[in-house]
Parts: C-alpha cells; structure tokens; sequence
C-alpha cells in the first residue's frame, strides 16, 4: 500500500487527533507529516506538544502550542494518540517504558511515503515523505524513518532505532534495538548492526557492527568500543 489512502494508516482506522510529546526539531518535522495528512482528511489534528523544558510551555511552533508537560497526559481525552518525538532512541526507550498502558500510540506514515502490504509496521512509528519499502519488512516500536529512506526486503528495524534522511538499507539488514543511523548512510546486504550502534552520515556498513559502537567512513569503522 502507499500512505496515499484516505486515513494514511497501515491498518486502515480512522485519523486521529495526536499530541506529539518533544517540541525539538523531530517535533517541528512531524508538523509537516500532519500539515499533508490534513490535506487529504482534515481531521487529522495535532492536539500540541508536550516538553518538561518549563520554559517552552506556552509557547508555539508552526502553528502548535506547547501544552505543557507529561502531567498533561493525565488528563488528556481519551481519543488523543501520543507520537514521540524526541531523536534519542534511548530516550524513546524510557518514555515508552514510562507511559504503556497509559496512553494510546499512534503510527503516523506520510502520504508520500509507500509501503506494500507486507510491512510491518508497530506501535508509535513515524515514516516521513518519501520513504519506501519493499517486503517483509519490520518496523519495531517507536522506529523513526525520516525522509528519503529506502528499506528493502527481509529487514528488521529494531525498536526505537532512527534513520536520518537518505538511509539505504539493502535486503535481509538487521538493525537491534536502538540503532542510530546517520544520514546517508548505507548498509549492505546481510549485515548485523548491534544494540544501540551509531552509523555515522555517509557511512557504508559492509560488516557486522557490535553493539554500541560508533562507525563511520567508507567502508566503515568502528571509533570505539564499549
């Protein structure tokens, strides 16, 4: 499917109104997910933003308000879905842990972007304008693709793992769980990328990459190890 359809969800169910939780600069890119899911159905809404930096509350970005911080949640309606978007796979990880079971998440996929139907795709993903997916591929909670990604068949994204613009990962990669990948970095077929690992921009993972590491250049290289 692409994310073309009326309600841009992988699982067909109605828009949405959503408060997106980090008013950073993933927060203020997700505004442009909504601004084209609003013109395809205006109901489609962001609710605003929540940040525990005090002094953000009041505040306004692209047209949304900072409402205050999680305490909000405690009171929030209960047909508001919560995104996260701060970039920390780490802080992903704590928030999720945090507010399951407490909240609603929502997976929110850019109408440009196209998925066949045998993506998976689970709770609290964000996939930005132009991503593309081919088959059996699995998005694990809370992964953000940013523009431009290309995903090819037999991948696995790990929980809370973050693609930056332009990330080529060819068929049968493995991202565990809190991968960051840089922006146009690439990654061959077959390769293993550990819990936690940062890929530097540009980047060409050719090999394995233990968990935790740092690599960068091309091929790449591990800078250090845990």
């Amino acid at each position: 499917m692409t994310g073309g359809t009326p309600s841009a969800r992988p699982d067909g169910s109605d828009p949405s109104r959503v408060a997106l939780i980090g008013a950073g600069a993933l927060g203020r890119d997700s505004v442009s997910v909504f601004h084209a899911l609003q013109q395809q159905d205006p109901a489609w809404r962001i609710v605003g933003f929540l940040d525990d930096r005090e002094d953000l509350w009041g505040s306004e970005f692209l047209g949304v308000h900072v409402l205050g911080g999680g305490d909000w949640l405690k009171t929030a309606p209960d047909d508001v879905e919560v995104l996260l978007t701060v970039g920390s796979p780490e802080t992903r990880r704590e928030l999720d842990e945090r507010l399951t079971g407490r909240v609603k998440w929502a997976r929110i996929i850019h109408p440009t972007a196209v998925l066949t139907p045998w993506v998976h795709v689970d709770e609290g993903v964000l996939v930005m304008a132009r991503a593309t997916f081919t088959v059996d591929v699995r998005l694990g909670r809370h992964v953000v693709v940013n523009p431009g990604c290309t995903v090819a068949h037999d991948v696995v994204v790990g929980d809370y793992s973050y693609l930056s613009p332009g990330v080529d990962l060819a068929g049968r990669v493995v991202l565990e769980e809190g991968v960051y990948m840089g922006t146009g970095a690439v990654a061959i077929p077959g390769v293993r990328i550990g819990a936690g690992a940062t890929i530097g921009a540009g980047a060409v993972v050719i090999g394995d990459v233990p968990p935790g590491v740092t690599a960068v250049g091309v091929p790449a290289r591990a800078l250090d190890r845990p």
